[in-house]
Order: C-alpha cells, then structure tokens, then sequence
C-alpha cells in the first residue's frame, strides 16, 4: 500500500478536530491504523475534509506544526546534520521512511538550488499534501538552523486555490500555480548555513540507523506478497477473488496493488494461478479429496476448467 508516517496523520487528525471535524468522522472509514504506518489515503481523507469544512489554509497550519520530532530517526538526523543542505539530502535519500509515495530530488544551478517533489497531484489531498511538504521544509530548515532561510520562488503542478494568500505570507515570495513542477528554490549560500546543533559522529550513527530502517521498509514489501498469497488461499474456495476484492483487503486500491505487484514484475493473475497450482499440488499429495473436491477448493466451478488448467 501507499503509506505514510503516522504521526503526519495523527497531528492532521487532532488539528482537524481542534478545528471543528467532529472526531466520529475519522471513525467511519479510519478504525484500522498501524502505530508506525498507515495507507496514505486516510491522511488525504482528513486535508480534503479539512478543506471542505474548515477556513482556508489548513495546508499552512498542518505544515507549521510538524517538525523534525515527528519523524523519528530522520528527523534526528536533520538536527545533527552539518549544513542545512544536508537536511534536503538526507530527505532525498530516506523519504521513503516518511511516505512511499512521491520522491525528492535536489539540483544546484549557478547561484540557486532547487528542491522538486516528484508527486502529480491526482486528487485534491495530495495537492494539500505537496504544500504542507513545503511548509514543513521550510520551517524545519529555520529550526534546525535557527536562521531564516526562506525560498526565493514557490511552484505547484495544481491550479490556483484558496490557500495562496496563506502560502505567501508564510513563504513570504509569490507562489505559482498551474506549474510543470513542485519546486522550492533557494539561494544556495542560505543552505550552506551550519546547523545548531552539528555533530558528525552523531550523525554518522544515525545515518547508519537511517540505513537500517530503510532496508526493514523494503523488507516490509515481501510481507505485503505474502498477505496477498494467504488472502488468496483463503478466499479461493468461494471462487476466484478479483483484484478488487483482494485491495479492499488490504486497504489499498486496485490500481496500487497492480503497481506493487508490478515493481516485482509479478501480475495478480499469476499469483492467483500459483496459489493454485499450489494448493492443488498439496491436496493432491496430501489429502483425501476427490479431484472434484479439489477443483472446488482452488476456486473451479467445474473439474473439466481444473483439469486444464492443471494440464497448463
């Protein structure tokens, strides 16, 4: 699934309801949440409730309340860092222990370094979710700093929205909309600024660290293969799942499902027809079963559709 750091959603939620959203709202839709992570879509939920509900720039108010302590190890990582550079990069490098959805990229040119976040805006939350990013850089490169270092230009790929008198008073530069790229951009000089508290063996530490986490994030992958071959296994004799059936479960979308799958260069077809296979395999070796029984088992509504495929 598309996830994201839970304390980004957990101090979403509590502004929201400060704000005015009844806490049941979240109930409906929000009863299952990993303390760690949770399908990025909750958070979307909760930043286009917000927009709908509440006064405009919610987007600002969320992004001005996280800071480095809502991001674990990262965060730490950023304070101990040498410059605030640094705080760019290690982002670039790890924002996978934030989100799984979106990538950053940082580029110096001349005078200017420009900071992009690779993360089309499909829906309205993810238009939000791209300018709470920038707010919370923003603030983060002043406190780990304690400078004022402010971007010179500001660009979203979404049109024009109520937030942008907000966005420019906090980024205190014109915001474009409507753009072909989300991009903070900065004087270079400003983010060779030391950080106050610097400490490379620190930092080297959690670096290391950093590099654990991430590693235990793609590990976290191979789970997500085996939850879908149990649920397969499961559902398989009431029939064939589809793959809508199989990302309700999982609390994704099909489409987000065939792209994990597919960054494995697997289908849902065929790992339906390994689990199959399988199961078929082991009934045959290990049980009592007729072939008909079987058939059933393994999601066929007739022995002639099992005999073929067996065949195959």
């Amino acid at each position: 699934m598309d996830f994201v750091n839970a304390s980004i959603y957990l101090k979403a939620k509590s502004l929201a309801i400060k704000e005015g959203i009844p806490p049941l709202q979240f109930l409906k839709k929000h009863s299952t949440v990993n303390p760690t992570y949770l399908p990025i879509d909750f958070l979307y939920d909760i930043y286009e409730w917000a927009r709908d509900n509440l006064s405009p720039g919610f987007s600002v108010r969320q992004g001005e309340q996280l800071n480095s302590e809502d991001y674990g190890t990262l965060g730490l990582s950023w304070k101990t860092s040498w410059q605030a550079k640094d705080i760019l990069e290690r982002l670039q490098r790890y924002m996978v222990l934030v989100t799984d959805q979106g990538t950053i990229q940082l580029l110096k040119k001349n005078t200017h370094s420009q900071l992009f976040l690779h993360r089309p805006p499909r829906r309205k939350g993810i238009e939000m979710a791209n300018e709470v990013s920038f707010v919370m850089l923003t603030g983060v490169l002043q406190e780990v700093t304690g400078q004022k270092i402010q971007p010179n230009q500001v660009t979203f790929q979404h049109s024009e929205s109520s937030t942008q008198k907000a966005l420019e008073e906090f980024f205190q530069c014109p915001v474009e909309f409507g753009a072909s790229q989300n991009m903070l951009r900065f004087r270079t000089e400003l983010l060779e600024i030391r950080t106050i508290k610097a400490d490379k063996s620190i930092h080297r530490f959690l670096l290391d660290r950093l590099e654990e986490e991430k590693k235990g994030i793609f590990s976290q992958a191979d789970h997500l293969l085996m939850d879908i071959q149990q649920l397969i296994t499961e559902v398989l004799p009431s029939g064939i799942p589809s793959i809508i059936q199989i990302a309700d479960q999982l609390n994704m979308s099909a489409r987000t499902l065939k792209r994990r799958l597919a960054e494995k260069e697997l289908t849902f077809r065929n790992q339906v027809q390994l689990i199959q296979q399988e199961t078929a395999q082991d009934l045959l070796l290990n049980s009592p079963l007729s072939i008909a029984e079987i058939a059933f088992q393994t999601g066929f509504s007739e022995q002639s559709a099992f005999n073929r495929a067996f065949k195959r």
